[in-house]
């Protein structure tokens, strides 16, 4: 994300917290996971089940040191493959362990739309149709009241996306450094007629958990917890609060270990299932994949296409095609993955600090060409 620091700090009212985390924002955001405070503890379960691991492959040890090479050449810290439900490459770099948690940044927004799903599946919400203002009295009466939850969750809210982040006066350097996360997402103002135009913007996904806390009447932690991270087995992690007792960010801010991101993978490859066992309902991971009706690589909150030189308004770097046209993948700033693919059986993680010369395609891929080699 990168906090600007000195230089701009004149440019916003005081908000000491916003500007002690521009002053001493870490080097290696993504690794650095004691910087981040306060913190919301999600426990998982105790003892996580050891991820299952493959005696042999038929994926070919070229592709799988493809991968690698390309992976540790892209200041990565951790490389995960997983086939048939069997890790079969388990890699890690930079003194990074596999209990290390780390800042999934974007990523998390992927795991709030699954909770919405979930809440609509148990009735808090009754449909993507419903208008915002229905879950935000704040917006009842005003005309960003009629923004609906697909809007939001297909990014095409038509809310301000001030999206700067070389000065503290942007509004995503105060939605992300800030005291108060929900006061200031509930102030963005409306530029545009929702459900005109794709425009990512973080600020959509905070609003969409807060619907999520006022419909269900839990924290974001707590709900991600009990719905999700412990049926999938896994361990613990935490979010950064604004402030003490405060609100997490689900736009941004959630820390796991890599074998859990392996986890929620396999959820995703397994239509919202654990071990046979439904934790997302099926109908709307079907749902979540069909592509946005204003941007053919985004879907709910997930990216299901390569974001190549076709689609430069969506760019941090270009791609080329992914070999398996069914491929999805949860992103995170400086590229954080969770690729998975259907009809390959696979789930795919990559976590690390900002590469220099990233191509989404490098790795999943390799790793497809290499099972389908003779």
């Amino acid at each position: 994300m990168g906090l600007v620091t000195v230089g701009g700090l004149l440019q916003v009212a005081v908000d000491w917290r916003l500007l002690v985390r521009s002053l001493t924002y870490p080097k290696n955001p993504i690794t650095a996971a004691h910087w981040y405070q306060p913190q919301q503890t999600v426990p998982g379960v105790r003892s996580p089940v050891p991820l299952a691991k493959a005696e042999t492959t038929e994926i070919s040890p070229v592709a799988l040191q493809t991968a690698v090479e390309f992976a540790e050449m892209q200041n990565s810290v951790a490389l995960l493959v997983m086939h048939r439900d069997r890790i079969v490459l388990e890699k890690y770099w930079q003194g990074h362990q596999a209990s290390d948690p780390v800042n999934s940044m974007s990523m998390v927004k992927t795991l709030l739309a699954l909770l919405i799903g979930v809440a609509i599946d148990e009735g808090h919400i009754g449909s993507l149709d419903d208008p915002a203002g229905v879950y935000l009295p704040e917006w009842a009466d005003d005309p960003r009241g009629e923004i609906t939850l697909a809007d939001l969750l297909y990014m095409q809210s038509g809310l301000r996306n001030d999206d700067r982040i070389d000065t503290l006066a942007s509004d995503l350097v105060k939605l992300y450094g800030g005291s108060d996360a929900a006061k200031l997402a509930l102030g963005i103002p409306l530029e545009s007629r929702p459900g005109q135009a794709f425009d990512y913007n973080n600020v959509n996904s905070q609003l969409l958990s807060l619907v999520l806390e006022r419909a269900t009447g839990e924290a974001f932690g707590d709900y991600l917890n009990s719905r999700l991270w412990q049926p999938l087995g896994a361990g613990a992690g935490f979010l950064w609060l604004d402030r003490p007792r405060g609100r997490a960010k689900p736009f941004c801010c959630f820390f796991a270990t890599a074998p859990d991101w392996v986890r929620l993978g396999q959820l995703l490859l397994h239509n919202g299932q654990v071990e046979g066992k439904p934790v997302v309902p099926a109908t709307w991971m079907q749902q979540m994949l069909i592509e946005s009706p204003l941007e053919p690589t985004f879907g709910l909150h997930i990216w299901i296409k390569a974001r190549t030189a076709d689609y430069p308004q969506v760019n941090q770097a270009s791609s080329a095609p992914f070999v398996a046209s069914d491929t999805f993948y949860l992103d995170g700033r400086h590229h954080q993955r969770v690729y998975v693919i259907p009809s390959e059986e696979l789930v795919i993680v990559r976590l690390g600090e900002h590469p220099p010369a990233w191509n989404d395609a490098v790795i999943p891929n390799a790793i497809v060409t290499g099972l389908r080699r003779p």
